[in-house]
């Protein structure tokens, strides 16, 4: 993770910033209600950046269970293109589980798994 204040090129993403379950993704949420439940998870959101003083490329999302040590999360960015000028559309990963021991180990782990899986262009 790059940090925004030293002037390279991205991605970076901000702290942290913890929500309600219900502002997460459904697939999330219905992730986690699938694997026992929403007891115990916190709700984050990150905005990443591709470089200093641009709009987010995107967003990852997170819940996290501090005494599971695990984390599911997402990322979802808009949809670009002449077609969704007038529709917005939202593009959404599919849900990722990991081992992790605070939000921000979530977001690393998150980032760098979906970064390993993405297919070589």
């Amino acid at each position: 993770m790059l940090s925004a204040d030293q002037g390279d090129q991205g991605p970076f993403w901000t702290r942290p910033i913890p929500v309600g379950q219900a502002e997460l993704s459904p697939s999330v949420l219905e992730e986690i209600d699938s694997n026992g439940g929403r007891t115990g998870f916190r709700g984050y959101v990150l905005q990443i950046f591709d470089a200093p003083n641009t709009r987010p490329s995107g967003v990852l999302e997170i819940a996290f269970n501090r005494k599971q040590r695990r984390a599911c999360g997402v990322y979802e960015c808009e949809a670009s293109g002449a077609a969704t000028r007038q529709n917005r559309a939202v593009l959404a990963t599919d849900p990722v589980w990991l081992a992790a021991t605070t939000p921000q180990e979530a977001a690393n782990v998150l980032f760098q798994t979906l970064v390993d899986r993405a297919p070589d262009l």
